[in-house]
């Protein structure tokens, strides 16, 4: 489940891609795309790299960011809290569970890649996975530009483990239970290590 490789297996196919352009511009002698090249095969690396992650702080009241992004909207709801996080390409992509989770749904809407539709996200693919452990959570992805976002079997999940993956889209993660919020609008979270909250 991505827990031993050095970048994410979605990063294969970009890869190959990538390799097959250096061969053909090795083989015609043009060292621009071989420099183009390299420049590509590194920054697609680090887009899709697969680091460990250590939470600061441990417990069952803590709830974890579930991705690397930036928090763009922050909404009460009756009995908890819905936060939106936008990710970019260069954020690690890893979906990392927010709390500890013995037992967890998967649901997908199929849809469309409608980055640029002011209707993007009533169209777009949208992935949940929804934890029905004492600690119950949603989280909703909607990818805008890749279509290999998933998550992995539905199984037990430790906090901060990873979960599912997403490039480039918004992820909104919501928690059935008052948060004591230490994440704002406008903060840039790193999955697995960020602290969202404190399940009250």
């Amino acid at each position: 489940m991505n827990s031993i490789q050095i970048i994410t297996r979605e990063s294969f196919g970009g890869l190959l891609v990538i390799g097959v352009w250096l061969l053909f511009c090795f083989m015609i002698d043009c060292s621009l795309g071989l420099f183009v090249g390299i420049l590509a095969l590194i920054a697609w690396a680090w887009a899709y790299r697969n680091p460990e992650r250590i939470p600061l702080e441990r417990g069952e009241d803590i709830v974890l960011a579930p991705i690397d992004g930036k928090v763009s909207n922050i909404e009460q709801l009756k009995n908890g809290v819905r936060i939106s996080i936008e990710v970019g390409f260069f954020d690690t992509g890893l979906v990392r569970s927010p709390q500890a989770t013995q037992d967890v749904t998967l649901e997908k809407k199929s849809g469309l890649v409608a980055q640029f539709s002011p209707l993007k996200k009533r169209l777009n693919e949208t992935l949940s996975a929804i934890s029905n452990s004492k600690s119950h959570y949603k989280i909703r992805l909607f990818p805008r530009v890749f279509k290999h976002s998933r998550f992995y079997a539905p199984i037990a999940f430790r906090a901060g483990e990873r979960m599912g993956f997403m490039k480039v889209g918004m992820l909104e993660l919501e928690v059935d239970s008052p948060l004591e919020l230490r994440a704002h609008i406008g903060d840039r979270l790193k999955a697995g290590t960020s602290v969202i909250g404190y399940a009250k």
